[in-house]
């Protein structure tokens, strides 16, 4: 009996020394994990800083033409330039007007449902129904017909 036990304590053993191997090589495997993206990391900085300083010096450039050309271009200013401007801003007038004019009938036949809508309301309540009932009739909520009512007796007391 004691050698069965002796035996089961060292199948316990190897397989604890086992686990504790396969912990320590994650563990191991993490830690270089962890190397490699900070060594990324770094990489991905300093890429940044040399894309940063390459952007500003460019801009620094560009400032330095458009400044010499805006001089330039002060002296010799063409009437064709004048016109080439102006294309662009007559075609936003002519966008921003279409807009206006589809949302302005969209707009007004919303404005007819809703007045319907209140009309129906005020109809069904002089005929002595109460909230709920109109409510379920129309398909509507309690206080959406409330709200409707209260917005009706305003308009007819102004």
């Amino acid at each position: 009996m004691t050698t069965l036990f002796i035996w089961i304590s060292l199948i316990l053993n190897a397989v604890a020394l086992f686990a504790i191997i396969l912990l320590f090589l994650r563990q191991n495997r993490l830690f270089d994990v962890k190397k490699q993206q900070q060594k990324i990391a770094q990489e991905m900085e300093e890429m940044m800083d040399a894309y940063l300083l390459e952007m500003k010096e460019e801009n620094e450039k560009l400032i330095q033409q458009l400044s010499q050309k805006s001089t330039i271009n002060e002296i010799k200013s063409s009437p064709v330039q004048k016109q080439e401007l102006s294309i662009p801003n007559l075609q936003r007038a002519r966008a921003a007007k279409g807009y206006k004019a589809a949302s302005s009938t969209s707009g007004n036949a919303i404005l007819s449902k809703e007045k319907q809508f209140e009309d129906e309301i005020a109809l069904l309540h002089e005929q002595g129904l109460t909230v709920e009932d109109i409510a379920k009739k129309l398909n509507k909520g309690k206080t959406e017909v409330e709200l409707a009512l209260k917005f009706s007796n305003i308009g007819k007391n102004s």
